[in-house]
C-alpha cells in the first residue's frame, strides 16, 4: 500500500516504504524521550511505538514528582502514513535529528506541549540480537542524542513552565524486532529470557557521556557501546559523521544495590583507560521512575497490546509503595548527580533492569538478590 512517504529517496526493497518484510510481529519502530529538571526532583518521560504487523500504534507519557507518579496512555489503529500519534498522545519531528514536539491533549488532569532540542549529535548506540532456540526475539538498533527542553506540562492542575536552561534531557531511537517486554513475550520465547541491561546518560559541562550494555546470564555482552559526544558547534550538522567520535568497549558498571533489591543506590562506573577515553564517575541516583508507567511490563499497557480499537487511559503510583521485586516495578530508570574523578559534576539518568539469572553478578532467577 503507498503512502505520502513513498515520494522519499528511503527505499531499500522494491516494495513501499510502509511495506514490512515478513510477517514478524515483534517489527517496531520506536521513539522514547525524557527530561529532568537540574535539581533532580522531576523526571518526564514519554515514549510512542509504531507496530507495522500488529496495525498499532501506542504512546505513553508520564511524570515522576514527589514519590507520586501518573501516567497517561494511549493505543489506536496505525493509519496508512504512519501518523505518530495515539490520541490524547502526539509526537511532530519539527527538524529531522535535532529538534521534536511532543504534545499531550488534556487527559485526567495531564497535559503537555514540550519541545526538545539537541545539544549533541545523534550517534549510533549499539545492535542487538538475541534468539531463543530458533526463534528471534530481539534484533534491533538504537541511536541516542543529548538535548535541551522548552514548553510546558501540567499534572493534577499544577502547571511547570520548562526553559532549556533548566530542563535537559536525552532521546533515543530503536526500531527493528523486539518481543521483551512486549505483549509477545513469553509466547514465543524457548525459554525464560534472562535479562542485564545498565544504560546512562550523562550530561558535563564539557562533554556528554554514553554507556550502555545488554549481557545475557553468563555476563557475555549482545550490545556494548561506550562513546563521549561533545556539544554541537553553531551550525553543524546533528548526524552524519558519529564514527569519528570517542568510542571504547571498555567499562565496568560496579552496581551497590539497595539491599534485596535489584534497584541501585549507587554506581561506580569506570570507562577505560583506552584509546581516547579514560573516565571514573560516582553516579548518584536521586528520583525513581517506574518503566512501567511507559508501557514496560504494565500489565494493561504493554508495548504491541491489541486494545480492540482506539483507547486512552491512565495510571498512577506512590513509587515507594511499588514493590521493586515485582517484575511491573523492577525496570528503572534513575535521574542523577554524577562526579567524575576530576571533580567535574554532571546530571543525567540510569536506567538498570536485572531480571533472572546473571553470573558476574550472583543474581538467580527472579528479581531479588
Amino acid at each position: 500500500m503507498l503512502s505520502k512517504w513513498d515520494d522519499y529517496p528511503i527505499h531499500q526493497a522494491p516494495l513501499p516504504a510502509t511495506t514490512t518484510i515478513g510477517a514478524d510481529a515483534g517489527r517496531y519502530n520506536r521513539h522514547w524521550m525524557a527530561m529532568h529538571d537540574k535539581d533532580l526532583t522531576t523526571q518526564v518521560g514519554f515514549g510512542l511505538s509504531v507496530h507495522p504487523n500488529r496495525g498499532i500504534v501506542d504512546a505513553s507519557f508520564s511524570v515522576s514528582r514527589e514519590g507520586k507518579q501518573k501516567s497517561v496512555f494511549g493505543s489506536a489503529p496505525l493509519t496508512v502514513d504512519f501518523d505518530m500519534e495515539a490520541p490524547p498522545l502526539h509526537l511532530e519531528v519539527v527538524e529531522p535529528g535535532r529538534v521534536l514536539r511532543v504534545i499531550v491533549d488534556e487527559y485526567d488532569g495531564v497535559a503537555a506541549d514540550l519541545t526538545f532540542t539537541a545539544v549533541t549529535k545523534h550517534v549510533e548506540d549499539s545492535r542487538m540480537r538475541r534468539d531463543s532456540g530458533h526463534t528471534l526475539i530481539s534484533e534491533r538498533l538504537r541511536t541516542v542524542q543529548f538535548g535541551e527542553w522548552s514548553g510546558w506540562f501540567e499534572v493534577d492542575g499544577v502547571r511547570t513552565e520548562c526553559s532549556p536552561d533548566q530542563w535537559w534531557g536525552f532521546r533515543d531511537r530503536s526500531w527493528g524486532s523486539r518481543t521483551t517486554g512486549t505483549v509477545s513475550e513469553g509466547k514465543d520465547s524457548k525459554t525464560k529470557s534472562a535479562i542485564y541491561f545498565a544504560w546512562t546518560l550523562l550530561r558535563f559541562d564539557d562533554e556528554c557521556l554514553l554507556v550502555a550494555v545488554n549481557e545475557n546470564a553468563k555476563g557475555v555482552s549482545e550490545a556494548r557501546t561506550g562513546v563521549v559526544l561533545p556539544f554541537l558547534a553553531e551550525g553543524e550538522k546533528a548526524y552524519g559523521d558519529d564514527e569519528n567520535l570517542p568510542r571504547s568497549d571498555v567499562f565496568h558498571f560496579d552496581i551497590d544495590y539497595v539491599p534485596g533489591t535489584r534497584r541501585a543506590r549507587e554506581v561506580e562506573l569506570t570507562v577505560g583507560p583506552r584509546g581516547e577515553i579514560s573516565r571514573q564517575v560516582t553516579i548518584e541516583p536521586k528520583n525513581d521512575f517506574l518503566m512501567q508507567g511507559l508501557g514496560y511490563y504494565h500489565p494493561k499497557w504493554k508495548h504491541g497490546t491489541d486494545h480492540g480499537g482506539a483507547v486512552s487511559g491512565s495510571d498512577s503510583w506512590a513509587v515507594a509503595d511499588a514493590d521493586p521485586t515485582q517484575i511491573e516495578n523492577v525496570h528503572a530508570q534513575q535521574i542523577c548527580r554524577a562526579t567524575r574523578s576530576d571533580g567535574a559534576v554532571g546530571y543525567g539518568l540510569f536506567e538498570h533492569v536485572a531480571i533472572g539469572p546473571h553470573l558476574p553478578t550472583g543474581f538467580g532467577e527472579g528479581t531479588t538478590t
